[in-house]
């Protein structure tokens, strides 16, 4: 079977430009058609990396030959001889997971970015040779691609079975490279660092370590033959996309734990960094949940264009109720740590009017055109499917605990699952979670899974909790965001004559007509303060009207509120220590934390 060759090379890193160059064997006189792809698994949206290509030329047995386009994302070309040779250049200066980048510091890429490919030729084996950059001698290489042929920095050839395989192998190059390594049941792992840092990284060897066997024991087992989180260290970035046999990450510096101990000589995670244990779990979960165990709609998708499906929630909502709850069962926060978790992204949820407008299944199939695109009005219209579908997870979860009397729970479903299509990469029909849920509890689900999927009824969480030792209580919230969420029905800036961003469903402000980019002058002839607004609101009484003069474009307008009498609510979850012994087992049950203090 005739290869694929390609030969990437960073050839202008201060003008951002990629060459890259592909070879390969084909029947002089058939035409070849040429395509790149129009977005990334794990990122549902069209991306139209075509849009930085800056040259593409074609030659046959070393003849000039044309090569014309057919759209935004496809070429032809008909080859004179059996050599065909397609070089590219494409500008590279995207900073997120997702894409290409190349500067004088630093090369990072996807190869959905950078990769032609002939059509119907996806499952030839390729070959991929790396050039260092002629004028930069310090760089190194971290992939997973299987190397063939490399010098000590990594650059050289490399070889993997499939195009399909190619593009789920990102590449960064760089100086500034750390590995932290570790090993996860028996299996080399390592967190590198790309770029300047200050960590504690025993410190990260151990949280990490236990982060990913807690995920590994879901399943039981580690479907790799090695793992690499590629961490982008960034002034303040976050952000996360999977691979099969890693994840590349965006890391705030500040994120990361830092070497020197605090004053009182105890070893605390801070928020930011428990944040980012949290991140890593959840593209970790991935390996299985998404990689292996894939949507059958992704998987017959050319990526070309979209491929829709309505059980998206399975995949990242289901993963994203695993994140923290794997670093619970790891130890890593505690139990009351966790359920302020699940409070916040309650609290998140309900302050969303958009879910009454949009149920899960509706979020998972609108992906591709709402929810990778927000705009101001994204709140009242869309409900997160990594949110929601976390809590659909979590009370699916406690139900199957509840009333198979502690027989079968989500881990089962999902190492079921597992072994009967992730293992053997067979896909997963629409609904297959759900079906498999029914089937292996004895259950009748049908009701419960229509009631919270197919309708915009909240998600079925608060309700078991009392059956596992832990009350829920919501209230209105007391914090600034909460008091003008709640009483204006905005959310706006920080500074003087703030900008409003987001006007809530039949909140007061939308109901006096303000809109969004308004910016807020003053209140009953006092200028606004974005951070003293919630001080002014908390002076007034419900119901009061109040006098909001604003500037819509350069002309000053007067609005009369009439203000709502509470804060916006917020969900808090605490342990109830009054609760029955079979309350408090299975909640240990739930967290594996039998032998860990709350």
């Amino acid at each position: 079977m005739p290869t694929l060759d390609y030969i990437v090379t960073p050839v202008a890193a201060s003008a951002h430009r990629f060459r890259v160059v592909l070879q390969t064997e084909v029947e002089a006189g058939a035409p070849v058609e040429l395509a790149l792809p129009s977005w990334i698994p794990g990122s549902y949206v069209i991306r139209d990396f075509a849009r930085h290509l800056l040259s593409i030329a074609a030659e046959s047995d070393g003849e000039p030959i044309e090569i014309i386009s057919l759209d935004r994302q496809r070429w032809r070309c008909t080859p004179t001889g059996t050599r065909l040779t397609v070089a590219c250049e494409f500008y590279a200066r995207d900073e997120s997971v997702r894409a290409a980048f190349l500067d004088d510091t630093r090369a990072f890429f996807n190869f959905t970015s950078l990769a032609l490919r002939p059509a119907g030729r996806e499952h030839d084996p390729c070959r991929v040779t790396l050039e260092a950059p002629t004028s930069i001698d310090n760089w190194q290489v971290v992939t997973t691609l299987p190397a063939e042929a490399v010098d000590s920095r990594g650059f050289g050839v490399y070889a993997v079975e499939s195009y399909w395989s190619l593009i789920d192998q990102p590449v960064a190059m760089g100086a500034a490279v750390e590995y932290v390594r570790f090993e996860v049941r028996g299996v080399s792992h390592a967190f590198v660092l790309l770029g300047s840092h200050d960590a504690d990284t025993q410190r990260l060897a151990a949280d990490l370590t236990a982060a990913c066997e807690a995920q590994a024991a879901v399943f039981d087992e580690l479907p790799a033959r090695e793992y690499l989180f590629f961490a982008q260290v960034t002034p303040s970035g976050f952000g996360g996309l999977e691979h099969r046999e890693s994840s590349v990450l965006q890391v705030a510096r500040d994120a990361l734990p830092a070497r020197i101990a605090p004053a009182n000589g105890e070893a605390t995670r801070s928020n930011a960094y428990e944040t980012l244990l949290g991140l890593c779990s959840h593209e970790y979960f991935h390996l299985w949940n998404v990689k292996r165990i894939r949507p059958a709609a992704v998987a017959a998708n050319d990526l070309q264009s979209e491929a829709y499906f309505r059980d998206l929630w399975a995949y990242e909502g289901v993963t994203s109720y695993y994140d923290d709850l794997g670093l619970v069962r790891a130890g890593l926060i505690s139990e009351q740590g966790y359920l302020d978790r699940l409070a916040t992204l309650a609290t998140r949820i309900d302050r969303t009017p958009g879910r009454h407008r949009q149920s899960l299944a509706q979020s998972s199939f609108d992906a591709w055109l709402k929810f990778y695109r927000p705009d101001e009005n994204t709140p009242n219209a869309v409900i997160s499917y990594y949110g929601k579908g976390a809590q659909f997870a979590l009370g699916l979860d406690l139900k199957l605990r509840v009333e198979t009397d502690g027989v079968l729970s989500l881990d089962d479903v999902m190492r079921e699952l597992w072994q009967r299509n992730g293992r053997d990469d067979d896909p997963v029909p629409e609904h297959g979670l759900a079906t498999l849920a029914a089937e292996l509890s004895g259950l009748d689900l049908s009701v419960f899974v229509e009631d919270h999927l197919e309708t915009t009824i909240d998600a079925p969480w608060a309700d078991w909790l009392r059956y596992f030792g832990i009350d829920a209580v919501f209230a209105p919230a007391t914090d600034d965001a909460a008091v003008v969420h709640g009483r204006l029905g905005l959310r706006s800036g920080s500074d003087a004559q703030p900008r409003v961003t987001h006007i809530f469903d039949d909140g007061p402000a939308q109901a006096a007509g303000v809109s969004p980019q308004d910016r807020l002058v003053a209140i009953d002839g006092i200028e606004v303060v974005g951070t003293t607004l919630a001080t002014r609101l908390r002076r007034y009484p419900a119901g009061a009207v109040v006098r909001l003069h604003l500037l819509r474009g350069d002309e000053l307008l007067l609005r009369e509120v009439t203000l709502a009498g509470v804060a916006a609510g917020e969900w808090k979850l605490r342990i109830d220590s009054h609760a029955d012994p079979a309350a408090h087992a299975r909640r240990a049950n739930w967290l594996h934390r039998a032998n860990a203090p709350a």
